[in-house]
């Protein structure tokens, strides 16, 4: 019984003594734009660091205009941390080459003294890859952001884009259709 009590006591001493483990991430910067696609999609930019520092700017056809910052929490930044690492961020594609309609994604990654530039369509593609994504450039909705008065600059340039304009010689317009009531 003595033994039983001792243990006990023992275990209890120890799982009070533990404490957690902090998370070591790997990445301490993300930037990420969108904005540019044909059929309007809107154009934002979002960075966040490690810190917990959260910026936002919100351009053309975007729901919320303008420059904001917040702040998001450890746990938010930890399963940011942990989505990146799922799709390997570190290996992901850097080529420029974009669908012409699907929404066009530019990410930078920053991790120790290095980082990773890549251009994706985060809604034609729907892999892991997008779906991270767009998880992110939906998380100002989540986060309590408050209006800047100033600009703030990005190394990305997406969130500044607008769809190419047609050339006014290549506008094709229909031949005049021929009034049927008179």
């Amino acid at each position: 019984m003595k033994l039983i009590f001792l243990s006990l006591i023992g275990s209890c001493f120890l799982v009070a003594c533990h404490k957690p483990v902090k998370r070591k991430n790997q990445i301490n910067k993300i930037e990420i734009a969108t904005g540019g696609c044909l059929r309007g999609c809107p154009a934002i930019g979002i960075r966040i660091d490690s810190s917990l520092t959260y910026i936002y700017y919100g351009g053309w056809k975007a729901k919320l205009q303008g420059y904001y910052a917040g702040t998001v929490t450890q746990g938010f930044w930890d399963t940011l941390n942990m989505k990146l690492k799922h799709i390997n961020f570190k290996n992901l594609d850097t080529s420029k080459y974009l669908p012409i309609d699907g929404e066009p994604a530019e990410v930078i990654f920053y991790w120790n003294k290095q980082k990773r530039h890549i251009f994706k369509s985060i809604d034609d593609d729907p892999d892991s890859v997008s779906h991270t994504l767009i998880w992110i450039a939906n998380s100002y909705k989540h986060v309590e952001l408050h209006k800047l008065q100033d600009s703030v600059r990005f190394e990305t340039n997406y969130h500044f884009m607008r769809p190419p304009k047609p050339k006014i010689d290549q506008v094709k317009f229909p031949p005049p259709m021929k009034n049927q009531h008179g």
